[in-house]
This record gives C-alpha cells, structure tokens and sequence, in this order.
C-alpha cells in the first residue's frame, strides 16, 4: 500500500475551498501544479482504515483483531499542489478512480466527511474541536505518474496502536466515526430513498476528555449532541469513543430527532435503572435502541480504561429492566427494539419504517410532550392489527396498555402519589396545589423533580399562568404548544411565577421545574398554580 499521512486542514482553509478557491494550507509540503504530458492517466485504488472490534467478554477494544473496513462514501480528491484536479465519492467497497495526466506528479486525499446534494441529501465532516475544526483528511505521498496510463495507489489509514499504547498517528479514528454515519443513511434510505439531512460537525479529538470547561480544549465531559454538533472521547487509557460504534450512533440519533423528528428531553445524567423524567427516558432510550436497529446488533458496548481494555455493555433486546415503566430508559429501549425485531419474542415485529413514520410524522407534531405515552400512541393508531403484540411489549414493561398521548390511563407512581397523574390539567380558572419530590434524584431530570400542566385554551385570549412558591423556591415556568416555546418565566428569585400571553385556541404545555433558591439542584415542594383567562 501507498504511505499515508493524516493531516487537518484549518477550517478557514475548508471555507476557502468550500468558495471555489484558496490553499488547503495544510502540513504537507504542496508541489507545483501538474505539467504532464496532456495523455489522460487513471490513478484508483483502495481505501482501507483499520476497523478495532470490541471483546465480547471485556466490551473494551480487542486490537488483535484489528481488520481493515473500507473507506465508504468519502471525498476523494486528486491533487497536483494546492490544484484538486479532479474529486470523486469511493464506493461502498472503498474504490476510487481519479483521472489525470501522464508525466504529472501528484496526491491523492480522502476527506472525513461525506458530501451529497439534491435530493437525497447530507452534509457530515469529522474535525477536531481542539484545532479549530480543522477537517480530517488522509494523504498519499506525492507520486509521478511517469508514462503510465494507470496507476493503483490504496491507502490504509492506521489505528496508530504500537501493541500496547498508540504509537503512532490515530488516523484511523476519524474513519471510523464516518462510517457508522455512512452505516446510519445507508440504512436510512431503504426507508426514506429522499432523506434530506442538515449539517453535521463531529467533533473527535485524542485530547477530548472527561472533564468539564471548555470543549475547544478538548475538557467535554462526555460524548454528546448539541446544536448540530457532535462530540465524542478520544482520551486514551481514560475513555474513548471513536471505535464505539454504539455510542457514535447513539449521539447521532439525538441529531436526527433534533433535526428530523422531535425530542422534549432536557438531558441530563442518566442511567439504566434510574426513574426519569419521561422526557430523558424516551430520548436516552432511543438512542440506546437506534444504535441496535442501525447496526442489528442489540449489543451497545462501551470501551473504557487502561488500554482501553475494560468497558460495558448493555443488551437493548433484554426485557428484563430495573425499575420498569413509563420513566425507564430501559424499558423504552426494550420496547423499541421489540418493535423493530421481534425475534426472540414473537410479539412485534415491525421494522424500521413503522418506527421512522411515527418519530418524522405524528410524533414530530404531538400536542403532548415526547414520551413513551405519545410514541406508542401513534404507532398503535397507525397499526391497530397488531395491537395485541404491542399491548404485550407495554404490559411486559409495567406500562398501561390503553395509552393516549398524556399517558391518561397510566397509574404507576412508585410508590410516591405526586407523581401522577403524568399531566395536571388545566382549565381556565382552574387552581390547586402541586408538588415536586426529589426521591429519585435532584438532577432536575428524575421523576417528580417537575411537573407537568396540560393548559386547554378554548378561545384565542390573553391569559395568565400564575405559580406561587409556598416556600424559599425559585420556580421556573416554560410554556410549550406543539414543541415551541411560547412563553417563558426564569428570572428566578422566590417571589411568584406570572406568565401572562396572548394564546391562539389549542392545547398548550407547561413544564414546571422546582429549584432551591441558591444553587440549580431540584427540591421537593409544593406550591400554588393557578391558570385564568384576562
């Protein structure tokens, strides 16, 4: 194979090209532009990165059985200096065929992002967050084509392990994280053949770390997804991520409910057996059953620690949940596979599509907050002859079976009686006492740290939402229709909460978190709501 070398362009450099001009300035030494002798020449090959499973025992990386996958997708460039003589997508084995001249001298480079407009549609680039968003590309050493009419040249990018640390150059890594992106819409399609797919920056760095502060540092806390953005570990002999394929497709499907779907969950620390907020519980669960529904794998591993040895691993397909119900991430997990599978248990077996026409249709528009309750709805509604086997997956998780989307029917309290009904429903004139608890946790997204209002507007009005602590709280009031916000009182402080806005007729939401006056750490109390028309 062709040496290679990994190297990042500057993202002020990306913009220049992505204008039609400019240097790549990049690290590698540039050469004049080709003089070659005008006789057509083709340069293909391969493209190969080296792909490090997990160990089925461990769940950390198992680098002696390291292989090499193929490249698939990726922008291919030749390069004769700063001059792109001429681009192409490597197939879905890794092959490119680039033409130039003969007598010319060049380079090839492949680009971590994977590019396509019209109609489908993507936009995904990997860069590092702690060199400006400097783009991964790979680099062949430059090469004279000589009097030859065809040139092989395949590229391997390398996972830099010396057998036991890294060596050598990562390069592999940024590879990897593409192809599972490539792995996401390749599956996608046979769906949606016209997916259309915003922007996505993934965010990987070797100096990306488990610490808070600034992520152009590297300091992100953990993997995760926001604004567009991706971010994910790359700390060695501490946590990364970059051969998590399950943890990469995760993050990415919280991009895909963000852009293409909808999702309420305010995030937040999480876990498998914890009592969520509803919210968390059906974003976290998703992603936990999406990575499985991409890859067919129900196995979501997690590698971690000294070499990347250890780690954990979750089996999304077990029905068998800790603290099940409406609130589990776990059960939701459990759920949605079922649906997409079926085939351990038999009950439900639906596919893909019936789970993507629900979250990029009803779901994306529901008058209620994202949940369990309004997901199942939907899908019920939309296949009411297999009832009876979703009615199962519900009752074998603890969850009511005649759902609607305000989780109605739904009486599981865990024991704590303030936690139910799921919404308080008001109309106006309607006042009474509500009450938060913090038996869960005080994250602020455990179950009972907030409450839920269901405000029903009969006529297009002014009207006031007011909240009255009866004790040092700070109560803080978001006023939802439909997933938009619309209204809104955090100013914080212990005096009361007045929302008072023109609302058209509808059914608006309202999420009321309860916080302890000094510091965003949820409590337990109680306090007056009250919901008039002006």
């Amino acid at each position: 194979m062709s040496t290679t070398k990994l190297i990042l362009l500057t993202a002020f450099s990306v913009l220049l090209y992505a204008c039609g001009g400019g240097s790549d300035n990049d690290s590698s030494t540039s050469t004049p532009p080709a003089s070659g002798s005008g006789d057509p020449a083709t340069i293909s090959g391969k493209l190969t990165y080296d792909n490090v499973p997990h160990n089925n025992s461990t769940n950390g990386l198992n680098y002696n059985g390291t292989t090499q996958a193929p490249i698939r997708g990726a922008t291919v460039q030749l390069l004769s200096g700063s001059n792109v003589i001429d681009s192409t997508n490597s197939d879905a084995s890794g092959n490119y065929s680039l033409e130039g001249e003969t007598g010319a001298s060049y380079r090839v480079r492949v680009r971590a992002e994977l590019k396509k407009t019209g109609t489908p549609a993507w936009d995904v680039e990997v860069v590092d967050n702690t060199n400006g968003g400097a783009l991964y590309v790979l680099d062949s050493d430059s090469f004279d084509t000589g009097s030859s009419t065809s040139i092989t040249r395949d590229l391997n990018a390398a996972s830099g392990w010396g057998g036991s640390s890294y060596t050598g150059t990562r390069a592999a890594a940024p590879f990897h994280i593409l192809d599972r992106t490539y792995e996401i819409i390749d599956k996608l399609q046979t769906v949606d053949a016209d997916i259309q797919l915003s922007p996505l920056e993934i965010n990987w760095s070797p100096n990306n770390i488990p610490e808070s502060g600034d992520t152009s540092t590297g300091r992100i806390t953990t993997s995760f997804y926001q604004g567009g953005k991706i971010f994910l570990l790359g700390a060695e002999d501490t946590d990364t991520d970059e051969y998590d394929g399950h943890v990469i497709i995760h993050e990415w499907g919280h991009y895909f409910e963000d852009n293409n779907a909808r999702s309420d969950s305010i995030g937040g620390s999480h876990g498998g057996g914890d009592r969520l907020d509803m919210r968390v519980a059906f974003g976290e669960g998703f992603g936990n059953a999406w990575s499985g529904i991409i890859t067919d794998d129900p196995f979501y591993r997690d590698s971690f620690g000294s070499d990347q040895a250890s780690g954990f691993s979750i089996n999304v397909e077990n029905d068998s949940v800790s603290n099940p119900g409406w609130f589990s991430e776990g059960s939701v997990q459990s759920i949605l596979y079922d649906i997409y599978d079926g085939a351990n248990d038999d009950l439900a077996s639906l596919g893909l599509n019936a789970i993507y026409d629900v979250l990029t249709g009803e779901q994306k528009n529901t008058e209620a907050f994202t949940s369990i309750f309004s997901f199942m709805t939907y899908l019920k509604n939309n296949h009411s002859g297999d009832s009876a086997a979703l009615d199962e997956l519900l009752m074998g998780q603890n969850i009511q079976t005649n759902v609607d989307i305000w989780g109605s029917s739904e009486t599981d309290d865990e024991g704590e009686p303030s936690v139910q009904p799921v919404y308080q429903t008001f109309n106006p004139g309607d006042m009474r006492e509500l009450c938060t608890i913090t038996t869960f946790g005080d994250d602020g997204n455990k179950l009972g740290n907030r409450k839920f209002l269901r405000l029903n507007v009969s006529a297009t009005g002014s009207y006031t939402l007011r909240l009255s602590p009866q004790g040092s709280q700070d109560i803080d009031a978001y006023i939802f229709n439909r997933g938009q916000l619309v209204a809104f009182d955090n100013a914080g402080g212990t005096a009361d909460v007045v929302i008072t806005t023109n609302l058209d007729s509808g059914t608006y939401v309202a999420d009321v978190p309860v916080l302890a006056s000094t510091e965003n750490t949820a409590v337990a109390a109680c306090f007056d709501a009250e919901f008039t028309q002006n």
